[in-house]
């Protein structure tokens, strides 16, 4: 992933549709580009002070990520997924990465059983979001 160009930017607005959710945030940063997510599941939901439950709003910032390496690890972050033409949007931690398999390990927050770590082929990520806020559906907000 790198700056987008014209064409590039095309395609995002296409990979996230229509904006059906206009919030306003402080700190956002000039020249960034922002998009607020809505949270379904609770993958990310430990029922900790970082938990963020379905229901909950994220904004992200899009992050031109050219080389695997260049991901933040430790943080939440939005992924956009292309397998095989169809589109997959996660909210997810990423953890490590494998160069030698060129996969992305996506973890979940939640330790229940069935939310196993995810390692996913750096090809298929489209786009990246660094989580900047988070608003609960209690109204409460916080920074990741």
């Amino acid at each position: 992933m790198e700056f987008l160009n014209s064409e590039d930017d095309q395609e995002l607005k296409k990979a996230l549709g229509k904006p059906k959710y206009y919030l306003d945030a402080p700190d956002k940063i000039a020249g960034e580009r922002y998009y607020w997510f809505p949270n379904q599941g609770d993958s990310m939901n430990d029922h900790s002070e970082r938990a963020i439950p379905g229901g909950s709003m994220v904004l992200g910032r899009l992050l031109p990520i050219k080389y695997m390496e260049e991901i933040p690890l430790h943080r939440p972050m939005v992924f956009i997924i292309d397998y095989k033409g169809e589109q997959f949007c996660l909210l997810k931690c990423p953890t490590d990465t494998n160069t030698d398999s060129n996969k992305v390990c996506l973890h979940s927050y939640n330790p229940a059983t069935g939310y196993d770590d995810l390692w996913i082929p750096f090809q298929y990520i489209k786009y990246i979001f660094l989580l900047e806020r988070v608003r609960r559906p209690d109204g409460s907000e916080f920074v990741p």
